[in-house]
C-alpha cells in the first residue's frame, strides 16, 4: 500500500493552488487578456473586411450602374451626332444645289446678255456698213441734176415747217440763220431757202452759208437751237435709227 503523509500531501496541495494562483495571476489573466485583445481585433478586422467587402460591392454595383449610364449616353450622343450629321449633309447638299442653281441662272443671264450684245453689234455693224456703202454709192452717182432735186426738195420741206414760236427774235431786226449744203448753191438756191426761212418764221433773216460734203446731198438750216435736216445724210441716219430701234425691240 502507498505510504502517504497527510502533511506531504497538504504540502504538495498547497503547492499546487500557490502554482495555480500564481499562473493564474501572472499568466493565465495576461494569456486571456491579450486573447480577448487578439479576439477583439480578429472580430474587428473581420468586421472592417466585410465592411469593406460591402463598399465594393457598391462601389462595383455603381460602376456598373455608371457604366450603364455612360453605355447610354454614349448610344444618345452617337445618334444625336447621326442626326445633326445627315441633318447638315442634307443642308450641305441642299445649298449645293442651290449653288448650282444660281450658278445655271447666272449663266443663262450671261449667255443672254452676251447674244444681245452680239446680236445689238451685228446690227449696229450692219446699220453702219449699209450706210456706207449708200453713201458712197449715192457720191458716185450723183450729178448736178441730183442735187438740184435734193435742193428743191428741202425747199419744200422747209415751207411745211411749223415753227409755233420756238424761234425768238429777241428783239432784233433779223434772225440768225446758218445754211449747210453739200455743194456750193448759186444765189439764186440761197434767195430761194431765205424767202422760204422768211415766210415760215415770218421774220427777216440773216443767212449765212457753208459747205459740208458729209452731208452727201440735201441741205440742213439751223436757227437758233432748231435744226432742220434735209441732207441725205440725215435721212440715211434716220432709216439706221430706225432700223436699230424695230430691232431692239424685237430682241427686248
Amino acid at each position: 500500500m502507498l505510504d502517504i503523509s497527510l502533511s506531504t500531501l497538504l504540502l504538495q496541495v498547497t503547492n499546487f493552488l500557490i502554482m495555480v494562483f500564481i499562473l493564474a495571476r501572472f499568466l493565465f489573466r495576461p494569456l486571456q487578456e491579450m486573447l480577448d485583445r487578439r479576439a477583439s481585433q480578429v472580430t474587428k478586422a473581420v468586421d472592417e473586411a466585410q465592411e469593406a467587402t460591402r463598399e465594393a460591392e457598391r462601389l462595383r454595383l455603381e460602376y456598373e450602374r455608371r457604366h450603364g449610364n455612360i453605355d447610354a449616353e454614349v448610344v444618345a450622343l452617337k445618334n444625336e451626332a447621326r442626326v445633326v450629321i445627315d441633318e447638315t449633309r442634307q443642308q450641305m447638299i441642299q445649298e449645293v444645289h442651290q449653288e448650282i442653281e444660281a450658278m445655271h441662272a447666272r449663266a443663262r443671264e450671261e449667255i443672254e446678255r452676251q447674244r444681245v450684245d452680239a446680236l445689238r453689234l451685228h446690227r449696229n455693224q450692219i446699220g453702219e456698213l449699209v450706210t456706207a456703202l449708200t453713201s458712197r454709192m449715192m457720191k458716185d452717182i450723183l450729178n448736178p441734176q441730183m442735187h438740184q432735186a435734193y435742193l428743191d426738195a428741202f425747199i419744200n420741206q422747209l415751207r411745211l415747217v411749223q415753227f409755233d414760236g420756238r424761234v425768238s427774235t429777241d428783239g432784233e431786226e433779223t434772225i440768225a440763220a446758218e445754211l449747210i449744203t453739200t455743194i456750193p448753191l448759186a444765189q439764186e438756191g440761197k434767195a430761194q431757202i431765205m424767202t422760204s426761212l422768211e415766210t415760215v418764221v415770218s421774220h427777216a433773216v440773216d443767212l449765212v452759208c457753208r459747205v459740208d460734203a458729209g452731208l452727201i446731198a440735201g441741205a440742213m438750216v439751223r436757227l437758233g437751237d432748231t435744226l432742220i435736216d434735209g441732207s441725205l445724210q440725215g435721212q440715211l441716219q434716220q432709216l439706221r435709227s430706225r432700223y436699230e430701234a424695230e430691232h431692239e425691240a424685237e430682241i427686248g
